[in-house]
This record gives structure tokens, C-alpha cells and sequence, in this order.
């Protein structure tokens, strides 16, 4: 894992990304690990935390875990093209970890496991295929 490869992602955390305001702790092939704390504008009417913003950190996670770049400062981009989301829990407060790991791999395509825990409790799970793009599927990735 690359310190390096975290502060230049964290760098791009602008648009949908700092609405959910994760942050990347762990990195690296096949898995990341990002967290987030729970805030006012995550809860849904019911004062719960929203289902959507499950769904996306789950699938910001399962992106990561694909991507991870081997050349500091170059990408690699992928899309998601399928994700099945499991909600096993409600939370209205606390500190969500978003667990993710690639469970196989393909020239283009690359499918993913990923899980939120909060404070030991599963809260969702998800199955994610997701697509390079834009030479994303090069371990080196391409330069910005």
C-alpha cells in the first residue's frame, strides 16, 4: 500500500465523493478499506441513515478495490455495471467501515465483495461487476 497513492486519491475528493465524505484508510491490489462518519445530511425523514448513501459508499469502495495503481500519480477507471445490495441493519449515528475485496478478475471486467460494518455491526453488503475504462485494466494505469 502506498501512502502515496492515498493522499493523491484523497486530493480528488471533490463532487458526490465529499457529499459522502469518506475517507481512504487502506489501499491496495484488490481491496480498499474507506470509512466515513455518520452525518445530518446522510438521514433519511425517518432520521436513519439513507439507503442510497449505503449504496454508493459500497460502491465507491468496490471501485477502489479494482483500481489501485502501481505507478504513483497515473489512474485507473472503471465503471460499475451490476451491483446487488443487501441492507441488514439501520443506523442513525456512529462511524461507518466500508470493507472491500476483488473476488476475481477478467481483461475488462473485475467483480467485488464489499461490506459496512458500524462499531462491529453489518450494516449492508454488496456484489459488484464493474468495467475498466480508459486503460484502467493496466495495472500501471495512465497518466492524468
Amino acid at each position: 500500500m502506498s501512502q502515496e497513492n492515498i493522499a493523491l486519491e484523497t486530493a480528488n475528493m471533490s463532487g458526490f465523493r465529499e457529499v459522502l465524505g469518506f475517507a481512504i484508510e487502506e489501499w491496495g491490489p484488490g481491496y480498499a478499506v474507506i470509512t466515513a462518519p455518520v452525518q445530518p445530511r446522510h438521514l433519511n425523514r425517518n432520521g436513519l441513515v439513507h439507503g442510497g448513501v449505503f449504496a454508493s459508499l459500497l460502491d465507491s469502495a468496490a471501485g477502489l478495490c479494482g483500481t489501485y495503481c502501481t505507478v504513483p500519480g497515473n489512474v485507473r477507471r472503471c465503471i460499475t455495471i451490476s451491483m446487488s445490495t443487501q441492507f441488514v441493519n439501520a443506523v442513525k449515528e456512529g462511524f461507518l467501515r466500508v470493507e472491500s475485496r476483488m473476488v476475481s478478475r477478467g481483461r475488462k471486467i473485475f467483480f467485488a465483495d464489499v461490506s459496512i460494518t458500524c462499531e462491529g455491526k453489518v450494516i449492508a453488503t454488496g456484489q459488484f461487476s464493474l468495467k475498466y475504462v480508459s486503460g484502467g485494466e493496466d495495472d500501471e494505469g495512465v497518466s492524468l
